[in-house]
């Protein structure tokens, strides 16, 4: 999917099929040019010779002169949302004829394909750079800053064409001509670069931090720096030409070049015409606000927002005003400007587009994005902040924000790896694990880090509660954590590794080793209850109405006394068929098979009978999510279905790709991960309300509370959905878990999703680092996976340490783009809410498992009502819900487990 991998001199992405699609798609833009590079101004014969230039925006402002005009035919009487996405988007994006470019605040850049928003490809860097700037493309090759560094990337490839290292941190929006790339530092010193190779051609001290774009026009480029201070350099050779010093501070405000004229505004009102020759003021106007942004020009025209909210149009001559009009707020950026139109945005998030010629509103949208940017081209409008939204030509000419169906992000938080399970979310902390063998306490409101324990083995889970963390270990152990802290209460031994997360049953611990044992686990103490047994392990268990239910490869669910652990009976599902981790109210048991079989069993205390049964159109591998009157499983052949609890299909929904993780159901929200490296949100009736690009397969399930969607994959995010969702009361009522703390959703994450670049020849011996999940011949990598251990050879207690850090670890580069292994393969794993192993091994990868069963070290989704309890605030209605109207059937906790092996598709 996307591609994260941090390239450098020596790195290059791994070549893929979509690569080279995407590198055939670019070779049709390679011959493209940017469009007036020396800032004059173009007549239209020399616009329509110039390649389409109404298809592209190549860089800020449109032009290396800033210009920020286009003769685009973009949306002028009505306006309509074509498409948006939900990818943490910053910085003004921009266009060749095939792509979108855009950034991402963790420094990325996006190639979207133009029509429908989709993820071409994802270029990820590994520097820290808090404020992406807009990326500059051109001829085949992006321009971006990268920290204190600008790096050229070639589109085609996605490869590292050069890298320039700098004094500081690059703080404006590079400017690219046919032969230079010119950008400016925090630490006042500005950069003439060659396009080619990025060699420092000239370089000289502004004497300021530089925080907007240079602009070139005639033989010269124009500085200015943050202090009002304007600077005239020679392109070619940076000798100086002039200086103008403005009456206040410039801060961002780029200049902008446009025949023989410079024009800059300051921050106490003034707009400047300066002779682009010597500097002289050929006039100025008095606007009695802050110019923010800078100013456009086009057609004779120079637009102005200024800061008390009035977007004025002044004569290019005299600068005497054409019009002005009263936007009631500021402006969050400078205008576009159109043949037809002005488009620009506030800082409350509004569109507007209005008349060129009279400033008359054609059209306003009411956006849920921050800080908006935008960039005009033929047909579209747009706009980034945080979400990304196409705009393009429709019949509104008002867009309210709280009919927009969109989720926008209220915080990420970057651990050192992948998810090993899904966030578990108490009235207090959210908790998370990764596949770097740490457990994280975050501040479910900001993000904030509060606390981390560092393991010395593979963590699986966290399962949560008001007083303490619980993981499973691939060392062969239950660990209980202090809730504030971190520090270890109490570690229980088993027999072998615990592949998938924990249960909390009442006053129990319930996990279940990759040998098939099945131990309770006194909550307090860590003490033993009790130990069951099943054929083989490896799914998280399911407790309710008293009972504890597992699954195992050979086909069979089997269910135990939760006070004794004594094996009440056992089921075996149609052909043997290895089934996933069970859902379970207290009369009913739900669970999928391989075959693409979904069961609901009557039980009792001493047998279980079918109740009805379904095929759908693929394997399943994690545990369905059940609500009073629902159950809802996915497929790995990307398919979402709902049924009424009679077995009557409600309706199917399309994830996108595999999915290998339990639902989310909170009202009428229902959430599923997908292999596609989206979170999709569906209503009650399996219509798409939105969706989340998580940068990554997604494996785990979404935890619900704090007016938040918590999902965890690459990283840990907390979503803001759409207001429009309108969410009842869940219906399913837990009775043996409790309900006033949510627990935990863990699963079944991606193991080997970070490939190396140079992957061993051959597994060793004894593993250090668990083997990928890849078809037979596939090589696995020297890399963790994402869950899974080396098994010890002892049963010595785990020795893992708790941290306090106040900061969050550096950031990682995570490949996404990476090719998904075949289904078919020699094992893998199970995992829960995030489903089923399918592409990476487990604790159990090299031992002496049966091929057929090779558990996956994800979790079941403990999905408890809890969670969605403290979801209700948002995303349900009053009270604490009850039995509701099914006869009777409570769901006592409705603990999802993990789901399976990848042996098939």
């Amino acid at each position: 999917m996307d591609d994260t991998t941090p390239h450098s001199e020596t790195t290059r992405p791994a070549p893929t099929r979509r690569r080279f699609l995407a590198g055939l798609t670019a070779a049709g833009v390679a011959g493209s040019t940017l469009s007036a590079v020396a800032g004059e101004r173009l007549s239209p014969a020399d616009r329509a010779a110039d390649g389409a230039a109404s298809r592209r925006w190549p860089m800020y402002a449109y032009d290396a002169a800033n210009t920020g005009y286009s003769t685009a035919s973009a949306p002028n009487d009505g306006v309509a949302v074509e498409w948006d996405r939900a990818i943490d988007a910053t910085a003004e994006p921009t266009f060749d004829r095939v792509n979108a470019y855009v950034r991402s605040t963790d420094g990325s850049l996006y190639a979207l394909d133009r029509a429908s928003g989709e993820t071409r490809w994802r270029y990820r860097t590994d520097a820290d750079n808090d404020s992406p700037t807009a990326a500059a493309v051109s001829d085949g090759t992006a321009f971006m800053d990268d920290g204190a560094a600008v790096v050229a990337i070639r589109t085609g490839s996605q490869r590292q064409y050069w890298r320039r290292d700098l004094d500081g941190t690059v703080s404006a929006p590079v400017t690219v001509t046919d032969s230079r790339v010119f950008v400016g530092t925090e630490a006042g010193t500005v950069y003439s670069l060659s396009r080619d190779g990025g060699n420092n051609r000239w370089s000289f001290d502004a004497g300021a931090p530089v925080r907007a774009a240079l602009a070139r026009g005639g033989n010269r480029v124009f500085v200015a720096t943050t202090d009002g201070t304007v600077h005239a350099r020679e392109a070619q050779g940076g000798n100086d030409r002039w200086t103008f010093d403005a009456d206040g501070a410039t801060g961002d405000v780029a200049p902008v070049v446009s025949g023989d004229l410079v024009y800059v505004g300051d921050d106490e009102g003034t707009i400047y015409a300066l002779d682009r020759d010597d500097g002289r003021p050929r006039w100025r106007e008095d606007l009695g606000s802050a110019v923010v942004g800078g100013a456009t020009v086009g057609r004779n025209t120079v637009f102005v927002p200024t800061a008390d909210g009035t977007l004025y149009a002044l004569n290019t001559t005299r600068g005497s005003e054409r019009w002005s009009v009263d936007m009631g707020v500021a402006a969050s950026r400078k205008p576009v400007v159109t043949d037809d139109a002005v488009y620009i945005a506030t800082v409350e998030d509004t569109v507007y587009a209005y008349s060129r010629t009279g400033g008359t509103e054609n059209w306003r949208a009411d956006l849920p994005v921050d800080d908006p940017s935008i960039s005009v081209v033929d047909d579209l409008v747009a706009v980034v902040g945080g979400l990304y939204v196409a705009l393009g030509s429709g019949s509104q000419t008002a867009i309210d924000r709280g009919s927009f169906d969109a989720v926008t992000t209220r915080w990420t938080y970057e651990t050192g790896g992948t998810a090993t399970g899904s966030p578990a979310l108490t009235g207090d902390a959210l908790y998370t694990a990764d596949d770097g063998q740490v457990c994280y306490a975050l501040d479910p409101t900001g993000g904030a880090e509060r606390w981390r324990y560092e393991a010395d083995t593979d963590l699986t889970g966290p399962v949560a509660d008001a007083g303490g963390v619980y993981l499973g270990g691939a060392d062969g152990t239950v660990r209980a954590l202090d809730a504030g802290d971190g520090t270890e209460r109490w570690t229980f031994e088993t027999d072998d590794p615990v592949p998938a997360a924990v249960v909390r049953r009442s006053d129990l611990v319930v996990a279940m080793d990759s040998g098939g044992r099945l131990y309770g686990v006194d909550r307090a103490d860590g003490t033993e209850r009790w130990t069951g047994r099943v054929d083989r392990g490896g799914t998280s268990p399911a407790a309710a109405g008293g009972r504890v239910y597992a699954s195992s490869p050979s086909g069979v669910v089997s269910a135990f006394d939760a006070a004794t652990g004594e094996e009440l009976w056992g089921f075996r599902a149609r052909g043997s068929a290895t089934v996933a981790a069970p859902a379970a109210t207290t009369d009913t048991v739900y669970v999928g098979d391989r075959n693409g079989r979904f069961y609901a069993l009557d039980v009792g205390d001493d047998e279980a009978t079918e109740r009805w049964s379904v095929e759908l159109d693929g394997p399943v591998r994690a545990a369905p999510a059940l609500t009073e009157d629902t159950v809802y499983v996915g497929t790995l052949a990307g398919t979402l279905y709902a049924f009424d609890l009679e077995g009557g299909q409600r309706w199917t929904a399309d994830a996108g790709d595999a999915v290998r993780s339990t639902p989310a159901v909170a009202g009428d929200l229902v959430t599923v991960g997908s292999e596609d490296e989206s979170l999709y949100a569906f209503d009650s009736e399996g219509a798409e309300r939105w969706a989340y690009d998580t940068a990554a397969p997604l494996r785990t399930t979404a935890a619900f509370g704090n007016d938040s969607v918590y999902v965890a994959s690459a990283e840990v995010a907390a979503l803001d959905p759409p207001n429009a969702v309108q969410t009842p009361m869940p219906t399913a009522t837990p009775t043996d878990t409790p309900t006033a703390t949510p627990t935990a959703t863990p699963t079944d994450t991606p193991t080997g999703e970070t490939p190396t670049d140079t992957p061993t020849a051959t597994a060793t011996d004894t593993p250090t680092a668990t083997p990928t999940d890849a078809s037979a011949g596939t090589t696995p990598t020297d890399t963790p996976t994402a869950t899974a251990g080396s098994p010890t050879d002892g049963t010595a207690t785990p020795t893992g340490t708790q941290t306090t850090a106040p900061g969050t670890p550096g950031p990682t580069a995570t490949p996404t783009d990476a090719p998904t292994p075949p289904a078919t393969t020699t094992g893998s794993g199970t995992g829960g809410s995030g489903g089923s192993g399918g592409n990476g091994g487990g604790p159990l990868d090299g031992l002496d498992v049966e091929p057929d069963w090779l558990p996956y070290a994800g979790a079941g989704a403990v999905a408890a009502v809890a969670a969605l309890g403290a979801a209700v605030r948002r995303f349900g209605g009053g009270g604490n819900g009850g039995t509701g109207g099914t006869g009777g059937k409570q769901a006592d906790a409705l603990n999802w487990g993990g789901g399976l092996d990848d042996d098939d598709n």
